[in-house]
């Protein structure tokens, strides 16, 4: 079940400010008084893992992993008391006194590296798509809420003042009943490859690259290379990979279509229907593709009332049509009536919803006599969400003691859902059809062949949940 937004304070001005709370058992082993350091192990250093560092280097760093020896060796130089690892596991065998682990990894080690911690009772920062499958997103938003351990999928836009304008502007009806919602992003195949790749051939790991543990719970297959002897995959091009990463709409879709899955809070699509697929490879996802998403109204413990709506994505070039309303909205830039790379468009019976970016940081109101209108009066605040310290700085407050395990409003318990939904479009566009979506019994019902796409199965042997 997707955390359930509170009616608390929206403050633009300042963050919230709250007293010590006192947590569950479960937790309170793990939680630290301000003025006392959290034992930290990082997952993945390179890109993102490395971005991640800032938020633990001013605590006590004691572990690096990463299968690449060659990407911790600048960080191992700044943290040198830390011990180094190129296997995960190696981590929570050897380090019983964790407070919080971030992991950085690519798509399909996210699941075990993340639930490992999280079911020891240690407090996780997971980059997206929090998992690589269907099962996975499920059984770690579950355990999260079992153990009522601070979690946080790495989401940036999610703590910004603009996501939260958006929630309050949907939520309040400034563009009546919302009917469609288009979203697109211009990642895959501009940043990495997707679509028919190859020929590869067999080539020989790089020494510094325990590939084993690159692959993980992934099949075993020889490391491959391309004719100039390059890696489709290692060190960063696996994206596009079923067996690695989760394709554009994994990628991305956590970002870009945040905005629409914490304003409508869905709960879980009623269909998924691949509307257009180009280049779909045997074990790749597609150059381009758009897919449609049909949801039901809103949950009876939704404090969001609405009608059922209609959800698009599109990417790697593919956008919706440009409405009317943007195209003679003069309060819109030329350059933008083009639709820029990413964003997405709220379509209500009394209005639009425009936002340019991937991370909710431009919205706009359409016609602009309307956007004008809430311009001019403090908003209505009917959802009352507080304002972030920070996306970082909300893990480490929970950490501490200082708020509650759930405080992270990206939490794996709100993230889990999203990452459902994301993977679903992966799932119909792989099988090429149209599919119902049993949210309960993780299930398309009247297609078995979904089963192994839903819940991949491990390579044997390298862990087991």
């Amino acid at each position: 079940m997707a955390l359930r937004i509170t009616r608390r304070d929206l403050i633009k001005s300042a963050a919230v400010t709250a007293g010590l709370v006192i947590l569950p058992s479960a937790l309170s082993v793990r939680a630290y008084a301000q003025n006392k350091k959290l034992n930290v192990a990082l997952i993945g250093v390179g890109g993102q893992g490395g971005a991640g560092h800032g938020m633990a280097s001013a605590e006590n760093v004691i572990a690096l992993c990463d299968a690449d020896e060659s990407r911790m060796t600048d960080l191992a130089k700044k943290q040198p008391q830390a011990k180094t690892y190129t296997d995960w596991r190696k981590i929570y065998d050897n380090h019983k006194d964790l407070n919080l682990v971030l992991v950085a990894t690519p798509d399909h080690t996210h699941f075990p590296a993340a639930y490992s911690a999280v079911v020891r009772g240690i407090a996780c920062y997971c980059e997206k798509p929090l998992t690589h499958s269907i099962w996975e997103a499920r059984k770690l938003a579950e355990i999260t809420k079992e153990k009522k351990v601070p979690t946080q999928m790495g989401n940036q836009g999610h703590a910004n003042e603009y996501i939260r304008r958006i929630v309050e502007w949907v939520r309040s009806g400034a563009i009546g009943e919302i009917k469609e919602v288009h979203t697109w992003t211009n990642r895959a195949g501009s940043v990495w490859p997707q679509g028919n790749l190859g020929p590869f051939k067999d080539g020989t790991p790089p020494t510094p690259l325990n590939w084993d543990a690159w692959l993980g719970v992934a099949p075993l297959r020889p490391y491959f290379v391309n004719d100039k002897g390059e890696s489709p995959v290692a060190p960063w091009k696996w994206r596009g990979w079923f067996d690695y990463g989760c394709g554009a709409v994994g990628d991305m879709g956590c970002h870009t279509w945040d905005c629409v899955w914490w304003s409508m809070d869905p709960r879980a699509p009623l269909s998924c229907e691949p509307i257009k697929v180009v280049e779909l490879g045997t074990e790749t996802f597609p150059k381009q593709m758009v897919v449609r998403w049909e949801f039901g109204p809103s949950a009876a413990d939704s404090e969001f009332k609405r009608p059922k709506f209609t959800a698009y994505w599109y990417e790697s070039g593919l956008k919706p049509d440009v409405p009317d309303e943007i195209k003679n909205d003069p309060a819109i830039p030329d350059d933008k009536k083009k639709l820029p790379g990413s964003g997405s468009i709220f379509i209500g019976t009394k209005g639009k919803l425009v936002n340019f970016g991937d991370y909710s940081e431009n919205p706009h109101l359409i016609p602009t006599a309307r956007f004008d209108e809430f311009k001019a009066q403090e908003m209505p605040k009917i959802t009352k969400i507080p304002n972030s310290p920070g996306h970082r700085e909300e893990l480490i407050k929970a950490c501490r003691g200082e708020k509650p395990w759930d405080f992270p409003k990206s939490n794996f318990t709100y993230a889990g859902p999203l990452v459902e939904a994301m993977n679903l479009a992966n799932v119909a566009v792989r099988l090429g059809k149209k599919i119902t979506w049993d949210p309960k019994n993780l299930k398309c019902p009247g297609t078995p062949e979904a089963g192994p796409l839903i819940k991949r199965p491990y390579r044997k042997g390298w862990w087991d949940v």
